[in-house]
């Protein structure tokens, strides 16, 4: 039988020694992980840069590049199904089960997801290469079962905290069961944010700025915190839209095209069908959400509704199609032009209150994570909308409970 690490078995002694170990082994693996998710990242909008160009007058090129990115993933999916950053995640936690085959399949695939406009966030495809790295790091450093476990939950914990450009979220994310201990995974967790920082700054300079939501800034007051709640009630319904329509265009390319090749294809040429008629739609939403606003501001609060709607349609149909990828911006992209959307009822409310409590309700059921979403629009939005992004979070999370616990294709997690 293994031997426990940490501090419930052995003397305090060797307790103290296998700890320190475990983070002597922790942070470096974490910071190879952030390093490794920054090059898998500018790897991705480096593709994205090389096809996309301005669309102002060829905005028809959009269906015929989104239906070969389709044909492309699908042919990554004849090699190796993709499963969902959830599952990704899980099986890092298995050592012995890891497949560096089936992590570059699934890597590349996210590649050409990113790269060809897909409404879907970088993590998918990052994990992919990442978290199966981590494992085989684990699988030879590692004594005893938990220690593996642990150290590959301390490389997730590495590579999505630079990701989400948040170490409490990525921390929270890659845990399991409450079972490692927190320290070492936040302190894998912060070595690989700072990994990421550097070195995709270090390669492309700006990069981060390409990822990263615009910082929004307000005075949130105590009395803002039931104003948000309208907001947030509404960027909840967008990530819950967002769970629905993809449990049912799953079902209906399940029945219809069994083929793996040929979902990806379908899912393309939706997603260029919906694009066409607003190519704001296109990519994960974070670098496109100052203009979302901006049509508000113009126009009203119907763009905006429409909008949130159609990025929820798009992400639902991209990854239910079999297009690797994240839902954390996507839903930010959602929920803030749905939450923006509601404050035009409420004359002289600061716009950023209803963003940023739409985004986290948003994020928190498209996720179905509240506690992880939670943590990572407090981190990337700032301290001064803490009000707004509780709640968000709190409503995400009181919304996530009412919903079947099958709608997202997982066990619906109910994580306060």
């Amino acid at each position: 039988m293994n031997a426990p690490v940490g501090p419930a078995g052995g003397s305090p002694l060797s307790n103290y020694r296998a700890g320190l170990r475990l983070l002597s082994l922790a942070i470096p693996l974490g910071a190879a992980a952030g390093a490794a998710a920054a090059v898998t990242y500018l790897a991705m909008i480096a593709l994205q840069g090389l096809i996309w160009t301005d669309l102002s007058d060829v905005r028809w090129i959009i269906l015929p590049l989104t239906i070969l990115g389709g044909a492309l993933i699908g042919w990554t999916r004849l090699k190796v199904k993709a499963p969902e950053i959830e599952a990704q995640i899980a099986s890092a936690r298995a050592p012995g089960r890891t497949q560096l085959r089936q992590a570059f399949w699934i890597g590349l695939g996210a590649v050409f997801a990113v790269g060809f406009g897909g409404a879907i966030g970088p993590e998918a495809g990052i994990i992919a290469v990442t978290a199966q790295m981590s494992a085989v790091v684990a699988l030879k450093l590692g004594r005893t079962a938990d220690e593996r476990r642990m150290l590959a939950e301390a490389g997730v914990s590495g590579a999505l905290s630079g990701v989400y450009g948040s170490p409490a979220g990525g921390t929270m994310h890659s845990e399991a069961e409450g079972r490692a201990p927190k320290p070492v995974l936040f302190a894998a967790g912060l070595a690989g944010f700072a990994a990421f920082a550097l070195l995709a700054e270090a390669l492309r300079p700006g990069a981060l700025a390409l990822m990263h939501l615009p910082r929004l800034t307000t005075e949130a007051s105590t009395t803002d915190a039931l104003i948000a709640l309208i907001p947030s009630a509404a960027g909840a319904m967008a990530g819950a839209l967002f769970l629905v329509l993809k449990a049912r265009a799953s079902d209906l390319l399940g029945r219809h095209l069994p083929a793996p090749f040929w979902q990806p294809v379908a899912g393309g040429a939706a997603l260029g069908v919906i694009c066409l008629l607003s190519p704001l739609l296109l990519f994960s939403g974070h670098s496109e959400l100052v203009e979302m606003l901006r049509i508000g501001q113009e126009e009203g609060p119907l763009p905006l509704v429409l909008l949130s709607a159609g990025k929820a349609l798009a992400c639902a149909i991209c990854i239910a199609a079999g297009w690797a990828g994240g839902v954390v911006f996507p839903m930010c992209f959602a929920g803030g032009a749905l939450g923006a959307a509601t404050l035009f009822l409420l004359p002289g409310v600061d716009p950023v209150l209803g963003v940023a409590a739409g985004m986290s309700a948003a994020a928190a059921v498209g996720m179905t994570r509240p506690l992880v979403a939670g943590l990572i629009m407090l981190f990337i939005l700032g301290g001064g909308l803490a009000i707004p992004v509780f709640a968000g979070t709190l409503i995400g999370w009181a919304v996530l409970r009412q919903l079947p616990p099958g709608l997202s294709g997982c066990e619906a997690r109910h994580d306060g």
